[in-house]
């Protein structure tokens, strides 16, 4: 059974709208009640690292790693390939 991280809250946003509540909302905004999922705060920390942004330096790593070995393969194979080609016609 998965243990919930979080639970099912009834928020008040300021959604645009020129007509309603305004309340704490800007200009232009108005009050509404809405349901929405409420991770806690144990779990914050977890969705926070999840989301650390984009470090193109680690990409252009992986893909030279990934680049690198499939380069490998290909001439390992075209090496064994030439070699059974020799045993072959001799």
């Amino acid at each position: 059974m998965a243990t919930a991280i979080g639970t099912v809250q009834t928020l008040i946003v300021c959604q645009p709208a020129s007509a309603g509540v305004q309340g704490a909302c800007p200009v232009g905004t108005a009050q509404a009640v809405v349901q929405g999922y409420v991770i806690t705060a144990s779990e914050a920390a977890r969705f926070e690292a999840a989301a650390e942004p984009f470090d193109p330096a680690a990409a252009g790593a992986y893909f030279g790693l990934a680049f690198a070995a499939t380069l490998f393969v290909y001439l390992v194979s075209l090496g064994a390939g030439a070699v059974i080609r020799m045993v072959r016609t001799a």
